[in-house]
C-alpha cells in the first residue's frame, strides 16, 4: 500500500525524494502539499484503492492514510462474507 501511495506522491509532484516518503511522513509539513495537492492526492487515492470520501479528511502522515484504508478495506472484506 505504500508503494502505491509513493506513485500517487511523485505523480503530484515529481521533484519529491521517494526516498523520504516513509510512514511517519507529514503531508503538509514535510511534502510541502498546499490545499490543491492535498486535493489531488484525495482524488487519486479515490481512483487507485476505490473509496469514495464523502467528507474532507483530516489525514496529516501517509500513516494516517495507510490506517485509513485498511480499515476500509477490512470493512469492505465483512461486508461481503
Amino acid at each position: 500500500m505504500l508503494e502505491e501511495l509513493k506513485k500517487i506522491v511523485i505523480s503530484i509532484d515529481p521533484e519529491i525524494n521517494l526516498e523520504n516518503v516513509k510512514l511517519e511522513t507529514r503531508l503538509i509539513e514535510d511534502l510541502h502539499f498546499d490545499s490543491l495537492g492535498i486535493m489531488m492526492f484525495a482524488m487519486s487515492i479515490e481512483d487507485t484503492f476505490g473509496v469514495s470520501f464523502d467528507e474532507p479528511m483530516n489525514f496529516l502522515t501517509v500513516k494516517d492514510v495507510v490506517d485509513y484504508l485498511e480499515n476500509h478495506q477490512k470493512l469492505q472484506t465483512k461486508q461481503s462474507v
